[in-house]
């Protein structure tokens, strides 16, 4: 794997936070918005699984200066479902807070972790 500049490395670690922020906030939306206990649990549960995906993201970062596509693609998966997933459970029983936290934070997620997993697949080819 390649390595990578102080800036690109800067940028890379700045949008593995932007996915903890999403992963934040589209757990906490659903909570703050009386959401429905299915719908809740569903959330936090994938919340959960995330944030480990996301953490793991962090760690290859540091140690080895290089994305781990696994661990991007999930995050990047997980912002998809959270994008969905209130449109599953119907958007009377999740609120429109509930409704747009999620997305939200769901939207974060899927950007940030897509962008993380370009730049790893990529940075692959190079090395």
């Amino acid at each position: 794997m390649g390595m990578l500049s102080e800036p690109s490395a800067g940028f890379l670690t700045a949008s593995a936070g932007g996915i903890v922020l999403g992963n934040v906030i589209a757990v906490l939306a659903p909570v703050a918005g009386a959401s429905s206990q299915a719908f809740l649990g569903s959330i936090v549960a994938s919340g959960l699984l995330g944030f480990v995906f996301t953490i793991r993201t962090i760690q290859l970062l540091r140690a080895h200066h290089a994305v781990g596509i696994p661990a991007a693609s999930l995050s990047a998966v997980f912002g998809i479902w959270f994008m969905g997933a209130p449109l599953l459970y119907g958007t009377d029983a999740v609120g429109a807070l509930g409704t747009a936290g999620t997305q939200f934070g769901g939207l974060l997620m899927a950007a940030f972790g897509t962008y993380l997993l370009i730049h790893g697949l990529v940075d692959a080819r190079i090395a």
